[in-house]
């Protein structure tokens, strides 16, 4: 579908804690395929959400000592904001130290170029979906051929979907994403202990390598490269050389079924 033309931070933050109907979804998510500094903001919201709630989801059944206590009661109006003022400045100082780590870090030593824009997109992509516990993918792992037959004819290549249940994980689906106007693939896999990774297809790119190039960016990272007529990119959160060892899974299967 079309992007709208615009979404507000509001929209967003709505985005990540679930509120958004149906209709207000499928624009939010639109627009953050064809908009990876704002598919940026929702990782590191995210990130933020998951951390704050891993620090005080348990705050309320830890007894507050007596000096904390008295320096609540004590009339010190010099050393305190009042209460609405200290949340606002926690809430600057947390949203800017989580920014602050999402933007200070660079995604190559490299100038940009097709490929590190491609992987940047494929990231996007990955923050947007592989966080999304509604709706994921739209054609499920369970109707495999619908979704390669499917993809195959948007991207005008034939897709082949590796198999990764050997290292655990578990084809969950795919779905149809936008790649700067054309169509690109997002495969998704799930393993037993609900980590995600999400391989990215489209038509291979003027240029191509067929080597491994590898980008981190905060808590993921990524493998791209080209094989044949598509370009390739799988994301994860964990450690590279996990992911390095599905990387050459996955190209060794794609290798295999295609010669």
């Amino acid at each position: 579908m079309t992007a709208p033309e615009f979404i507000s931070d509001s929209d967003l933050h709505a985005y990540v804690d679930g509120e958004l109907d149906d209709a207000a979804l499928t624009e939010v998510e639109a627009w953050l395929a064809e908009h990876p500094e704002d598919a940026a903001k929702v990782h590191a919201y995210n990130l933020q959400k998951r951390q704050l709630h891993g620090l005080y989801d348990h705050a309320g059944e830890v007894p507050v000592p007596d000096h904390v206590l008295a320096l609540i009661e004590a009339d010190r109006p010099s050393a305190w904001l009042p209460g609405w003022q200290r949340l606002a400045a926690t809430i600057v100082l947390l949203l800017f130290g989580g920014l602050g780590g999402w933007w200070g870090a660079s995604f190559t030593g490299e100038a940009p170029n097709a490929g590190s824009q491609f992987v940047q997109r494929a990231l996007g992509a990955h923050v947007v979906y592989a966080h999304d516990d509604n709706r994921p993918v739209e054609v499920g792992g369970g109707d495999e051929k619908r979704l390669v037959n499917w993809l195959s004819g948007r991207l005008g290549h034939k897709l082949m979907i590796p198999n990764l249940k050997g290292a655990g994980f578990k084809l969950m689906g795919g779905r149809l994403v936008a790649d700067k106007g054309d169509a690109a693939g997002l495969i998704m896999y799930e393993d037993s202990k609900a980590r995600r990774i999400t391989l990215y297809v489209r038509p291979g790119m003027r240029g191509g390598d067929a080597k491994f190039r590898f980008i981190a960016e905060h808590e993921m990272v990524a493998f791209y490269w080209t094989n044949g007529p598509l370009t390739y990119a799988l994301t994860g959160e964990m450690p590279r050389d996990d992911l390095l060892s599905l990387v050459r899974m996955v190209h060794d299967d794609l290798v295999s079924r295609s010669s």
